[in-house]
């Protein structure tokens, strides 16, 4: 399953054609994608679900950055200067500087990548992106459309999940991002966190957690108040400290989780409403997160390098970090402009979800 003859097979299928398209395709993995849809569904449908499959995205994402640093296992172009990175347009050398191999797959199906590109990789790997196993893209498309069809209770969306998640498979292998193995953990990974997912929502605690009690206050019963605290605003920083997670997705999951809990404190909103408030209230939010990404990302420059001003203020953790806790906290700003323009209520309840 690591081996590179499948991915130089897709690739001398390439064409002008065939190579966008695959583009377009793996973009539909890209945090902006999943940004676009989540923040979509969250003001203009259900907020409840968009939370939850907020949330599942997430920590599919994290449980997936966990264990690329566990396996720290190269990706293809590493393994085979043969392989072309048709995504990026670099090739391993320009990544790396180390060894060029060639033709250094391995031979059986079955195998793992060889001990001399490993210890050669892992010499030289130096961020999350660079691992290869498994497949961030295919796995949180698995959370994503799964997601989604578990939530909603959509067959049609529940047949479409498996061709798309093929579909994000094959373009990864054909961009030279992911080994056949890549993409199968990807899956696999995914559709175990939807599992376990699918369990919470049956649970007495997936109720619990669209109750405003079961997080005011905050010195109150322990449970589940413990548990929710813990996974929220615990784990998160703690993973990153241990450098199991990057910074940018402990910033997701606590920018988000803050908002929440300042959402929540005054009740969670309604879902009311026309057409057109329903999508002028998923404008509002969208804007809304990327006028905070475009502002983080500016204001960078003087804080986080060497640039207008000449200094650093903050180094590159604590930025990636502040570049995405920033604009994940807008939920709760979208969900008080959108209150305050009658956009729609409140429910004194926090009404709970039923899936």
């Amino acid at each position: 399953m690591f081996q590179t003859e499948p991915i130089l097979y897709l690739q001398a299928l390439a064409s002008d054609w065939l190579t966008p398209l695959m583009l377009a395709v793996s973009s539909m993995g890209s945090a902006a994608f999943f940004a676009a849809v989540i923040i979509g569904i969250t003001f203009g449908i259900d907020f409840r679900r968009g939370f939850l499959l907020f949330q599942l995205l997430l920590w599919t994402g994290a449980v997936t950055e966990i264990f690329k640093v566990l396996f720290a296992f190269p990706r293809p172009y590493f393994a085979d200067s043969h392989v072309l990175d048709l995504e990026t347009g670099q090739s391993a050398g320009v990544q790396f500087t180390g060894p060029a191999f060639q033709d250094n797959g391995p031979k059986s199906f079955f195998s793992l990548p060889g001990r001399e590109i490993l210890e050669a990789f892992r010499a030289r790997a130096n961020s999350f992106a660079a691992y290869g196993f498994p497949s961030g893209h295919v796995s949180t498309t698995t959370a994503l459309w799964g997601g989604a069809a578990r939530i909603f209770e959509n067959r049609n969306l529940g047949k479409l999940a498996p061709g798309v998640v093929v579909l994000m498979a094959f373009s990864r292998m054909y961009l030279g991002r992911h080994f056949l193995g890549d993409v199968i953990g990807g899956a696999l990974l995914g559709l175990l966190l939807l599992l376990t997912f699918s369990r919470f929502l049956k649970s007495p605690r997936g109720e619990a957690f669209f109750r405003k009690e079961s997080f005011f206050p905050i010195f109150g019963p322990p449970s589940p108040r413990v548990l929710f605290y813990f996974f929220m605003f615990v784990l998160p920083p703690g993973l990153a400290a241990a450098a199991l997670i990057g910074p940018d997705v402990a910033g997701y999951l606590l920018g988000t989780n803050a908002a929440y809990l300042l959402v929540i404190r005054k009740g969670l909103p309604d879902d009311c409403g026309s057409f057109g408030k329903r999508a002028f209230r998923a404008l509002i939010a969208l804007l809304n997160f990327a006028m905070a990404s475009g502002l983080v990302a500016l204001g960078s420059y003087g804080l986080g390098a060497p640039g207008l001003s000449g200094t650093v203020i903050l180094g590159p953790d604590l930025l990636e970090f502040t570049e995405a806790f920033l604009p994940a906290g807008t939920v709760w700003v979208s969900v008080e402009i959108c209150s305050s323009l009658g956009l729609y209520g409140k429910e004194g309840s926090a009404g709970i979800i039923s899936v």
